[in-house]
């Protein structure tokens, strides 16, 4: 599976040619194509999905999914932005070639053992570097330690409402800041034993 960054929480996915989208973010988004996209709440920075080509599948909420050889499961968590708030973000495992993705959205709350046990076996964990609206960066570490994932991928960061960069989750992770790279090519026979930080650079644009 080829997985490339398209800036703040979108990634894009490829596994036999079929090419999967999370979370469009609107300069990405654009002019982009896509067979299925799996968006994580309603942010305006978390679902483009109409500015996608390619009349995609659009995976936007809670459920099991089974969409051309992807298996995606969403677990709903409540956004604490107010009390009386219904709002939903939606953390997602994408499952396909024998690996699983896992894509946190706009998590800020943290997730119950029975939240993560739902989310089973981890390989690759999507997550937030911080900035307004997700957990903070030592939230974020303590979901890394639970989940175990042999590949952590920061995101979120960059943009005006996630100014900085992944400097403050790695040093929170403990981990020296890898060269950047413009992709990951990974499968389920060259995920590591330890856990390593993939930072992966946006498309020039």
């Amino acid at each position: 599976m080829e997985i490339t960054w398209q800036g703040h929480s979108s990634l894009r996915l490829v596994s036999r040619d079929v090419v999967l989208l999370t979370d469009p973010f609107p300069d990405a988004a654009a002019g982009a194509e896509a067979h299925i996209v799996v968006v994580s709440g309603d942010h305006p920075n978390h679902s483009a999905y109409r500015s996608v080509g390619g009349e995609p599948k659009i995976i936007n909420g809670p459920g099991q999914y089974e969409a051309l050889g992807y298996n995606i499961t969403g677990l709903g968590t409540a956004l604490n932005d107010a009390p009386d708030s219904r709002r939903v973000n939606t953390v997602y495992v994408i499952r396909a070639e024998g690996l699983a993705i896992c894509c946190l959205g706009n998590l800020n709350q943290r997730l119950t053992s029975a939240q993560m046990n739902a989310l089973g076996n981890v390989d690759v964990l999507i997550a937030p570097t911080g900035g307004e609206g997700v957990l903070g960066c030592n939230e974020i570490t303590r979901l890394v330690n639970a989940l175990s994932p042999g590949i952590v991928i920061p995101t979120h960061y960059g943009e005006a409402d996630a100014p900085g960069d992944a400097g403050a989750l790695l040093r929170e992770m403990n981990v020296e800041p890898p060269d950047t790279q413009p992709r990951l090519n990974v499968t389920e026979n060259n995920i590591p034993r330890e856990l390593r930080v993939t930072l992966l650079r946006e498309p020039s644009r």
